[in-house]
């Protein structure tokens, strides 16, 4: 019943299950980390996305009111046209401005991803080969001391 053969198998199927398990589990914290990395992209894209939206908004209505005080005051010539290109220089500066902390922010998630993959306990197959395989022989070994035992109260007896 309890034959060194027989308890090597057992050892090694048990071992072997774990390691699977195991694996399940590794698989479901990379897909959830992967989601994460994503909503975290979508957040910061967003973001940016509604900061340059209203710092166009911004940038228009400031054109506009300079455009509607130089009408009423009659002023022409090149300063004005120098005033309204200032603010559009403006505007681009700060549209760059936040396209480059996007940047930044979307680096700052990968290198969190990145150290959060490397966190996950994942086996590699030689390691969970060798884990069966140890586990096999300590079913054998415990097999045959299972053995020896009952040979020697068989002796006794």
């Amino acid at each position: 019943m309890c034959e060194p053969v027989t308890m090597a198998i057992m050892f090694g199927a048990a071992s072997a299950a774990q390691a699977y398990g195991q694996r399940q589990v590794t698989k479901a914290q990379f897909g959830a980390l992967a989601t994460q990395r994503q909503a975290q992209n979508e957040e910061i894209s967003g973001k940016a996305g509604r900061e340059m939206g209203q710092r166009v908004k911004e940038g228009r209505a400031e054109r506009s009111r300079l455009t509607v005080a130089g009408g009423e005051a009659g002023i022409t010539g090149n300063s004005f046209a120098a005033s309204l290109m200032d603010v559009a220089f403006q505007q681009d500066d700060d549209l760059g401005a936040i396209g480059q902390d996007a940047r930044f922010a979307q680096r700052a998630s990968e290198a969190k991803f990145q150290s959060a993959l490397a966190s996950v306990k994942n086996p590699g197959a030689l390691e969970t080969g060798l884990k069966i395989a140890v586990s096999a022989a300590g079913g054998y070994a415990a097999g045959l001391q299972i053995q020896g035992a009952k040979a020697g109260a068989v002796a006794v007896a």
